[in-house]
């Protein structure tokens, strides 16, 4: 025992020595201060070769995205991967799938195998797979007999000439659907063939020509603009072997580019082919940000380009307005034609615009229509003053108009509008009535008092209108449905007189009166 007491006082001596005083504790705090200060006045050397470690715990400020850089940091330049537009964020390894999050995330206008896990309904599978390549362009290609590939998969397929890389996007039976959307045959013998899965030699090639890719496009629009060329190169994709190059362009007239391709295959020693893509196409090649705030839609999921018209914003009552109109590609939107259908339906209800109203006070004119409110507004002629009129209204003068009837003046009929922050606020306000509703109408939220006394209210309610129900002779049809032998109970009723409140407490008088007498005998 005494040897145990004399080892915990050892430990609890050395225990005292470890714990730092408070004296201690402001040097070391100190000391940190003065080592950090130091550190930001100090002004490092910036190498461009080596980058320097940042101080995450000095430089907590300058992390902050608000605030301006610390012209002492190094300047951290964003460098986008190379193999993101083909679908994937690094170099993808010899028969190893790219995974599907990784896949879905990097594509643009990226198809969704919505058949995976579905039992095929015929025993041999379908022998065509689709392949995405650079951006948007994907193509379809038949498997040889022997060869099963999935999702994911890095492939070698047939080039014109030699071969190209790809990674495969849809297999099975959502690929012939695909295809018969796209309307290409799968029977016929002009589908290119695949291969082989990509093979280490195929990948570094592959790999190779990427990295040149941005290199060639500067060197490109800097020769078309010597030559004189008018018209925009916009993306450069090499082939998987290296021996093909495909420059797409947009250009408003024909362009001869002869001189072109043969100072750029002189350049780079590859097949040269143009294409011509249109503005909407570039769009959703190279991608971007739309006004709304997300991603464009012709670069995420819209495949089919329909035109769209100025009719189209003039139905949806929209002001022509270029530069909101507008898209990243210079056209109008192609969200005007989502909700265009929509307004169509609606303006159905409304009376023609072309057709006047008259008063006593004047002839009124259309100016303008909110279709979702069914309002018009009109203004009598020569006069700049709007009145607001409900469409139901316009038909009715309207319809007067042609029996030769006009109201007084067009200010019997305005209504009065709210602003749109004034709907919005009554909205909210609607919304948080009735969640106060739901919750005062829930059992067991504190208010069983006030349960209590709208029960006692409900239960009186009830017994009233089953007074009047049986003075009335009628039956009692409620969610309970009618009361057995209603029929004999209403030929009882019928024999006796309808009792009120009155005979009740008359009745209750007498009993009362005969109580007395007989307490008081």
């Amino acid at each position: 025992m005494a040897n145990d007491n004399e080892n915990n006082k050892k430990l609890e001596e050395e225990l005292d020595d470890n714990i730092a005083t408070a004296e201690e504790m402001e040097a070391f705090i100190r000391s940190r201060r003065e080592k950090r200060n130091s550190n930001l006045k100090k002004k490092p050397e910036i190498d461009n070769e080596e980058e320097i470690p940042m101080d995450l715990e000095a430089n907590e400020s300058a992390m902050d995205p608000y605030l301006e850089p610390d012209p002492t940091l190094p300047k951290v330049e964003y460098r986008e991967p190379i193999y993101l537009s083909r679908g994937c964020n690094h170099c993808p390894e010899s028969y190893v799938p790219v995974s599907e999050t990784e896949l879905r995330s990097c594509c643009k206008v990226g198809s969704c195998n919505w058949m995976k896990g579905i039992r095929q309904p015929m025993e041999k599978p379908f022998d065509c797979v689709e392949v995405r390549f650079k951006n948007n362009r994907k193509d379809f290609f038949r498997l040889p007999d022997g060869i099963d590939v999935n999702d994911g998969d890095v492939v070698a397929v047939e080039g014109i000439p030699g071969h190209d890389v790809g990674i495969v996007s849809l297999t099975g039976e959502v690929c012939r659907i695909q295809m018969m959307k796209k309307k290409v045959d799968p029977k016929s013998e002009n589908i290119k063939k695949l291969f082989r899965r990509a093979k280490v030699s195929d990948i570094e090639r592959w790999t190779t020509a990427i990295k040149e890719e941005d290199n060639t496009l500067k060197k490109t629009r800097h020769i078309t603009e010597e030559l004189g060329l008018v018209m925009k190169v916009n993306d450069v994709e090499y082939q998987g072997d290296h021996s093909k190059a495909i420059f797409y362009y947009t250009a408003d007239d024909r362009v001869d580019f002869r001189s072109l391709i043969k100072i750029l295959a002189e350049q780079f020693h590859v097949r040269i082919e143009m294409k011509q893509i249109g503005v909407r196409q570039e769009a959703g090649k190279v991608g971007g940000i739309g006004t709304c705030g997300r991603e464009l839609c012709c670069s995420t999921w819209l495949t089919n380009f329909k035109s769209v018209t100025t009719g189209v914003a003039k139905t949806q009552q929209i002001l022509p307005n270029p530069q909101k109109l507008a898209g990243q590609c210079g056209k109008l939107k192609c969200c005007l034609n989502f909700e265009y259908p929509v307004y169509v339906d609606a303006l159905k209800q409304f009376p023609a615009t072309n057709t006047p109203i008259r008063f006593k006070k004047g002839l009124a004119l259309y100016k303008k229509t909110d279709v979702f409110r069914g309002i018009m507004w009109y203004a009598y002629e020569g006069e700049n003053e709007l009145y607001a009129i409900t469409a139901e209204d316009v038909k009715k003068i309207i319809e007067m108009n042609r029996n030769q009837e006009y109201p007084e003046q067009l200010e019997d009929f305005q209504v009065e509008l709210m602003s749109t922050s004034a709907l919005a606020q009554e909205s909210n306000e609607a919304e948080f009535e009735k969640e106060l509703q739901l919750l005062a109408d829930e059992p067991g939220n504190g208010s069983g008092a006030k349960d209590d006394k709208k029960n006692g209210r409900d239960n009186r309610d009830n017994r009233d209108n089953r007074d009047n129900r049986d003075n009335r002779h009628e039956p009692r049809h409620d969610n309970r449905g009618p009361r057995r032998n209603d029929n004999q109970n209403n030929e009882r009723k019928e024999k006796r007189e309808p009792r009120d409140n009155h005979d009740r407490q008359d009745r209750r008088n007498r009993n009362d009166n005969n109580r007395r007498n007989r307490e008081k005998q």
